[in-house]
């Protein structure tokens, strides 16, 4: 029974707010998703700046409002305290008394992205702190900072603020070699919650009752957790880039970083397939790493020529009619790969069957498509087999044409452990055949250990100088490592050298002498390798990564001895494969991980929890609301329009259509034929008397008692009349979330109006 006393007249107080609350929690979500960018910039200056820049922004916002301007103009007041900010701290003096940008102080803000593009190309991570680094991560923050303060405050919107989120967790998810930290996505997972319980406190004021956004934040962090250690491209350790499938390969500008992206894999991905006439299985190459920077081996970029029909790519730089060559042919079958190099053996003859246009390179045969890529393809390889003798590359060297002289540059800034090791490792060679023996055996003598944890673990992963001046030292890694480093070494000794990447031989099936059988080659099999180029042979591959790859044939001492550090155990191998893969060491082996058969199931289940996750939010959100209404009932008296507010919202999510212009009694009169005339409807009309008295009595405030309870009992009758399926339906998808204005009149209750 609702009774009515009346008390007097209050005066309500306008405040100007700054939205404290939701600043706060905006600025707690930085906080959170700036340790998933822990790994990409070396030190913490970086970390330092991003936070104080996106502070600027949003406390700018906040005492903007405090101000009294309004929300939804701020936004455009915080895109001019951006632009001060940059020129400030990049304009260079440009900007007109130094805060405001000019022409000139946007040509300088160019040059610093243009010159930040060429540095992501050039630097593996952690990068140095470089000028051009400082610039995005100021841009890149007061961006972010700008878009949730205008989502989660200027619109109220604060779902949306997840986006920028994602956008925040792309980079290191892309960039970092061991994904984004679990414990990252975690913290994310948790401020981006606390968001949505603070927007919830200040739309409602009351008495607060964190059970509900703790139950929800705590399963929101369990599911970022499962993800970040099971869904491929986000799991630590095993970042994969966003395929969750198949290998990408050639669309990023550090190749070999992300080859051990895909070396750390959690498990194995089928690439190929593959048959072949050689008498032993071959290499697969896709490109060659030519053009060193200092800081990462790079693809050359030049003049290609069409893929012509037919065996007619070539010649073979370098090689002569001495040299015995046996041809082969190699029949391929893409299963997942995406990649604008095109898997073949070295040296490629022709290639039939593609789809798409493709190109060749004249100077070291690889084959690129032309807008298109190896999804899906199926095509046969015509190759040669080299068969060098040790005495024709004893013989070779010395004589480098004009157009092979690039591939011995090294930079000044080279550290000087490479070449001083290069030497100590080649004492006593008398040729460059020699040498490279030696280099190879270098590697594969002296406690070097095949790892792809290691590098991540400690730091040095990546193919510059740097990096692989700590390779020498720590002495573990993978096969950019001991390719790069083989390669920067022979060209201190005058050895033209590249680095190669593709594919391990892979597995056979089974099969006999004259029918091999079917070859299939995982992500476990990408590889890098050295080639180095000698005068009347061409390139000339080596293996130098330990365990990992087969001993070329020309590299094996004979009985005689042909260099000064000659692998004994190598000399009673005999054939190409004279040494084969250990499996033991393989990649993922190496740290002592092996493919977890439960990983996909956790992942989809993860992402199942994530989805159901996702569809019961307007379910809480809704949920919330009306809790945060009978709190507000039960804790004061009167407030009789929030009780026919909600009333009217639980209307609209069973499909009734509601207008705003219809008046209490018209709506109660629609309510009473709907629950009948029993007890709730003696409710509804109570609620009526009292909405009216409150709404349109005399001056002063009406203060209503057993608001909740009558309330309770009109949406007992209200859902009892509307059937299982339309409560099932208000209960997972409310639209009373959504303004009136932007839903249609349509609805269960039109035909009543």
């Amino acid at each position: 029974m609702v009774s009515v006393a009346a008390a007097p007249a209050r005066v309500r107080v306008v405040r100007k707010t700054g939205y404290w609350r939701l600043t706060s929690a905006l600025l707690l979500m930085i906080l959170a998703v700036s340790f998933a960018l822990i790994g990409l910039i070396d030190g913490f200056g970086w970390w330092f700046l991003m936070l104080f820049s996106a502070s600027l922004i949003l406390v700018g916002g906040a005492g903007l409002r405090m101000l009294g301007i309004p929300p939804k103009i701020v936004p455009l007041l915080l895109v001019v305290e951006f632009g001060m900010i940059m020129t400030v701290g990049f304009g260079g003096g440009t900007g007109l008394l130094g805060i405001i940008p000019t022409p000139a102080t946007f040509g300088k803000f160019g040059a610093l992205y243009d010159q930040a593009m060429l540095s992501i190309y050039q630097q593996g991570t952690p990068a140095p702190p470089l000028p051009e680094f400082m610039f995005l991560i100021v841009a890149g923050s007061c961006l972010v900072a700008l878009f949730l303060d205008t989502t989660a405050i200027a619109f109220r919107i604060p779902a949306f603020s997840a986006l920028g989120i994602i956008a925040v967790l792309v980079v290191p998810a892309a960039l970092l070699g061991d994904g984004v930290a679990p414990i990252a996505l975690a913290e994310s997972a948790a401020a981006f919650l606390y968001l949505m319980r603070a927007d919830v406190r200040t739309r409602h004021q009351g008495t607060p009752r964190p059970t509900a956004s703790l139950s929800i934040a705590a399963g929101s962090i369990i599911v970022a957790l499962i993800l970040s250690a099971t869904a491929p491209g986000l799991d630590r350790g095993g970042a994969s880039s966003f395929t969750a499938g198949g290998i990408s390969i050639g669309g990023t500008v550090t190749p070999l970083i992300d080859l051990g992206r895909d070396l750390r894999r959690p498990a194995a991905v089928k690439v190929l397939t593959y048959t072949t006439t050689a008498s032993s299985p071959e290499y697969l190459k896709l490109a060659s790493l030519d053009e060193f920077t200092g800081t990462v081996w790079k693809h050359r970029e030049r003049d290609t020529k069409r893929l012509p029909v037919g065996n007619s790519i070539g010649p073979v730089t370098g090689l002569s009619d001495a040299v015995k060559t046996t041809r082969a042919s190699t029949s391929i079958q893409i299963a997942n790969m995406q990649s604008r190099w095109l898997p073949v053996p070295f040296p490629v003859k022709g290639v039939r069957g593609l789809n798409g246009t493709w190109s060749w390179d004249p100077d070291d045969l690889t084959i690129g498509g032309v807008g298109t890529s190896t999804e899906g393809q199926q095509y046969t390889a015509t190759s040669l087999q080299l068969q060098p003798t040790a005495d024709q590359l004893k013989a070779a060297g010395g004589f480098v044409p004009a157009s092979i002289t690039r591939d011995l540059f090294v930079p000044t800034t080279l550290p000087p452990i490479i070449k001083a090791t290069a030497i100590k490792a080649t004492q006593g060679a008398t040729s460059e055949y020699d040498m490279a023996v030696d280099l190879q055996n270098y590697f594969r003598n002296n406690g070097f250990v095949y790892s792809v944890q290691t590098p991540l673990k400690q730091g040095y992963d990546g193919d510059g100088g740097a990096v692989i001046a700590k390779f020498l030292e720590v002495k573990s890694g993978y096969c950019v490592h001991f390719a790069s480093a083989m390669a920067l070494m022979a060209r201190t000794l005058g050895i033209p050298s590249r680095v190669t990447e593709g594919y391990l031989p892979g597995t056979s099936n089974g099969g006999s002498v004259n029918n091999p059988g079917i070859y299939t080659v995982t992500s476990d099999d990408l590889h890098a390798w050295p080639e180095l180029y000698f005068a009347g042979v061409g390139w000339v591959p080596f293996e130098p990564t330990v365990s990992r790859g087969v001993i070329p044939t020309y590299t094996v001492p004979q009985a005689s001895g042909s260099t000064s550090s000659a692998n004994p155990s190598s000399s009673a191998a005999a054939g190409h494969a004279s040494l084969a893969p250990e499996i033991t060491n393989g990649p993922n082996s190496a740290t002592g991980a092996s493919a977890n058969p439960v990983q996909p199931i956790a992942s989809a289940f993860g992402v199942t929890l994530l989805v159901i996750a996702l569809l019961l939010t307007p379910a809480f959100l809704r949920r919330v609301r009306r809790r945060t209404r009978f709190r507000k009932l039960r804790d004061e008296w009167g407030l009789a329009r929030l009780a026919w507010d909600e009333l009217r919202d639980t209307a609209r999510d069973l499909g009734w259509a509601v207008p705003d212009t219809e008046t209490p009694r018209a709506f109660a009169e629609r309510l009473t034929d709907a629950i009948g005339a029993d007890g709730r409807a003696a409710a509804v009309g109570r609620l009526l008397t009292a909405v009216e008295r409150e709404s349109f009595g005399p001056p002063g405030r009406y203060i209503a008692r057993g608001v909740p309870d009558d309330l309770q009992e009109a949406l007992s009758g209200l859902e009892s009349a509307a059937g299982r399926a339309l409560r099932v339906k208000a209960v997972l998808a409310p639209v009373s979330l959504i303004p009136a204005s932007w839903s249609p009149t349509a609805g269960v209750g039109a035909t009543n109006a």
